[in-house]
């Protein structure tokens, strides 16, 4: 039996077998910052913050550092196997879950991610978002998930196939996300939305008249510059579906797509570079964000007017 699986599995003396793991378990890499180990990172900080232990208090009972700790949880460092193991027995993890975590750190060198299904990357994301310096947010189809109203949110989860109730889950969490746009020290969005996510929702008139006020009230932000691409401005840059470039202030700029029943998260510079580029193009090639804005209140008073 390997040492991860007696830390799990032995409840008497867990805190020695603890010491003995990490006297010798090293870290992975002394450098990561990819889309796993950020993933891992982000899910070890949140279980940590649940079971009410800071890092200090973590650092003392696996005998690491409390720079160890940090490091793992912002993606700058990997742990082990046996150290992920190591942590997720003190914070209380078993079943599907760690295993899973498990899987994460196995894999975490691995500078490209590609999941089947949205919610392995969500961890991620959710961390990229909330470390980020800009986001640029490429939607030909429908609203970018930051810019949603509840039930814009609900209805799309819905047309992709979920059930109300894990509808009604997953749009809460998508509105949960969007306080990173009105916190203190606002990350800066760059929205480039297709016109045929206006004029072509898969939501009722109702819901979708109240995501286009809703876009014209984040739109005022000064960290929100929303632009929309004219169907008749085809662009190669839109066909193969959604993006967003996410840049930060001390590490490498990330790319993440969201397909059908997957996704995947891409940090090679050179592809990176080729997604800068396609966003400056279709920047040049959409409205303005004033030219936007006066053409969603357009759209918004001519169907206000219908619906009189």
């Amino acid at each position: 039996m390997d040492a991860s699986n007696k830390v799990h599995n032995s409840p008497i003396g867990w805190r020695d077998r603890l010491r003995s793991i990490t006297s010798y378990d090293c870290c992975m890499a002394s450098s990561a910052d990819t889309p796993r180990a950020r993933a891992l990172g982000a899910e070890l900080r949140q279980a940590r913050e649940r079971r009410g232990l800071t890092t200090r208090r973590l650092a003392e009972i696996i005998g690491r550092s409390s720079s160890h700790i940090s490091r793992w949880e912002n993606g700058k460092l990997i742990p082990s196997e046996a150290d992920t193991a190591t942590v997720l027995a003190v914070l209380g993890i078993n079943g599907a879950d760690r295993d899973r975590l498990l899987e994460l750190a196995r894999d975490a060198l691995d500078p490209n991610w590609i999941a089947p299904g949205t919610d392995k990357q969500l961890a991620a994301l959710t961390e990229y978002e909330r470390t980020a310096e800009t986001i640029t947010n490429v939607e030909p189809l429908m609203i970018p998930g930051l810019l949603q109203t509840y039930e814009y949110a609900r209805h799309i989860m819905i047309a992709f196939g979920h059930s109300r109730g894990e509808a009604e889950h997953r749009a809460t969490l998508r509105i949960g996300r969007q306080h990173v746009l009105t916190e203190a020290q606002p990350k800066q969005l760059v929205a480039i939305v297709g016109e045929f996510a206006l004029r072509h929702p898969i939501c009722p008139e109702d819901v979708m008249l109240a995501q286009a006020r809703r876009l014209l009230e984040l739109a005022e932000r000064d960290n929100i510059a929303l632009q929309v691409l004219p169907m008749d401005h085809p662009a190669a840059p839109v066909l193969t579906g959604s993006w967003a470039l996410i840049e930060f202030p001390d590490a490498k700029p990330v790319v993440h797509l969201e397909h059908f029943a997957s996704s995947s998260t891409i940090t090679d510079e050179k592809s990176v570079g080729r997604y800068r580029s396609a966003a400056g193009t279709l920047r040049d090639l959409a409205m303005s964000p004033a030219e936007s804005v006066r053409f969603i209140t357009g759209m918004v008073e001519s169907e206000e007017t219908t619906w009189r």
